[in-house]
């Protein structure tokens, strides 16, 4: 059989009529829709002289072609290209217009935006509630933490190939340096801060607002009992004041794990720690953390101690730090405030500090309020050890949040740019609720590349009698089942009031 044979007679033109390329954005838009998010933003950008597009319609519009894969607003088209289903659809001239009133509307047209995407997320919760029990709890090595709401704070850098206003070199190259926050919870953004590219990883006054800006977007039900993480490089002072003062609010509980620096004082009472101090860590699945021996014996089944290595190790350092022959070295932080210390192997070509080579372990610390009377796993040192690590699941969200429209800022001006990140960030949004409103499986955790080609790219045919539209898949496309179900999942949710 000839590799080729399918050329065979093939002939390609022009002129077919009900096609749909991209029938699955129908899925995005309609939840957008019944979700009252378009809504709320036609409401939040209404203006005063008479439009043809509204403009709460185009940026949610826009949010949808971001989610579908646009990276420049002349891809916007691709929803403008198919009238026959989306209808009257703006221009891409439009789509630059609605993004420069808003640029040009500051801060107050930025906050209308975000609160619209707020009370929409609240109808979006309630209705993730209802369909799975509750909102998705935390996942902890093997253990689920529910009833909690955590936050993520992390800063990445965009890189800006032009020269953009406020694009500045910085340590990764050149371009700008926004702040974010995830809810690890769902997976969805709940803020974002556009910096310019010589902000600092821990500018106090920037983690603040943030911070701030993300719990004001959780549905009041929600705020009651948090978690707040940070990376070492976002840590200081102001912010770890500013969690302690927020979990000493009577009715709520904020539990905070925030990376620390290595100093001398931590280096000396790692110095001091006794090896039994120290307990094995244990991996994502709760299992010790240890990899057998070179020399182990040859069955892999042994129990021989000696064929095992542990890996990583955890230990608590408030008691020498604080009670220390030195004195209280923590003076002047939280009283409740708790310092840890990990160890673990380092990989091949891992760069040490003079100290970390001495013993060969490599060292990472942080900090967290968690209080000293829990009983069961939250209370293991190997749990708090691993619940702290977890952090590092935003570097996700941030990576598929470049993958979706964050990553490439379409304007010099700064202003435009930081319109165009609100309606990145809501198009990362409506992938996030899509998923959990009305998706299953391997698709409820797929990401936005194999949402694109699995169920928003799928080719359809629209067809039209007895005054309806009918959008038929093809019937050998493997998630066409799941587009059907995700459809009627959205369709049947309730309407906004």
């Amino acid at each position: 059989m000839k590799a080729t044979g399918w050329l065979r007679g093939l002939e390609v033109a022009a002129g077919g009529t009900g096609i749909v390329s991209h029938a699955g954005l129908a899925l995005l838009r309609a939840l957008s829709d019944n979700i009252g998010l378009t809504a709320g933003l036609s409401k939040a950008l209404a203006s005063r002289r008479p439009l043809v597009h509204d403009r709460g319609r185009v940026v949610a519009d826009l949010a949808c072609a971001i989610a579908d894969g646009a990276e420049v607003i002349s891809d916007f088209r691709v929803m403008a290209d198919q009238r026959e289903l989306f209808g009257l659809v703006a221009s891409v001239p439009t789509c630059w217009r609605a993004l420069s009133e808003i640029a040009g509307g500051g801060g107050r047209a930025l906050a209308r935006m975000t609160a619209a995407v707020n009370a929409a997320r609240c109808r979006a919760w309630a209705a993730i509630a209802a369909r799975h029990g509750a909102i998705p709890g935390i996942a902890v090595a093997d253990k689920t933490l529910e009833q909690v709401t955590c936050i993520r704070l992390d800063a990445s850098v965009v890189t800006a190939h032009s020269d953009k206003e406020l694009a500045e070199p910085n340590y990764k190259g050149f371009g700008h340096h926004p702040l974010l926050a995830y809810c690890d919870n769902t997976g969805e953004p709940l803020a974002g801060k556009l910096r310019r590219g010589g902000a600092g990883s821990n500018t106090v006054a920037d983690h603040l607002e943030v911070l701030e800006a993300a719990i004001t977007a959780l549905p009041p039900l929600f705020r009651r009992r948090l978690m707040v993480t940070c990376d070492g490089a976002g840590a200081s002072h102001g912010l770890i004041e500013r969690l302690d003062a927020l979990a000493s609010r009577p009715g709520h509980q904020l539990i905070y794990s925030v990376g620390w620096d290595l100093g001398e004082r931590e280096r000396a009472a790692i110095a001091q720690v006794p090896g039994q101090a120290w307990q094995i860590a244990v991996d994502h699945r709760g299992e010790v953390r240890e990899r057998r021996a070179d020399d182990a014996c040859p069955g892999r089944g042994c129990a021989h101690r000696r064929c095992r290595i542990e890996e990583a190790h955890v230990t608590e350092l408030t008691g020498l730090l604080r009670h220390g022959r030195a004195g209280d070295q923590l003076a002047g932080w939280p009283a409740t405030m708790r310092i840890f210390a990990r160890r673990e192997r380092p990989h091949p070509g891992a760069q040490l500090t003079l100290f970390e080579a001495e013993d060969g372990w490599r060292y990472s610390l942080w900090v967290t309020n968690l209080p000293t009377h829990l009983r069961g796993w939250r209370a293991d040192l190997a749990y708090i050890d691993a619940t702290h690590r977890v952090h590092a699941r935003v570097e996700d969200c941030v990576r598929t949040g470049k993958d979706t429209g964050i990553s490439k800022l379409p304007s010099h001006l700064f202003a435009l740019n930081q319109a165009w990140l609100a309606a990145a960030l809501i198009a990362a949004t409506l992938l996030c609720w899509l998923k959990l409103l009305a998706l299953d499986g391997n698709l409820a955790r797929a990401e936005p590349k194999t949402l694109r080609y699995r169920i928003l790219h799928a080719a359809a045919r629209l067809t039209s009698s007895g005054r309806r539209r009918r959008l038929k898949i093809a019937a050998a496309w493997p998630w066409a089942p799941a587009i059907i179900t995700a459809w009627e999942r959205i369709a049947a949710l309730p309407q906004p009031p």
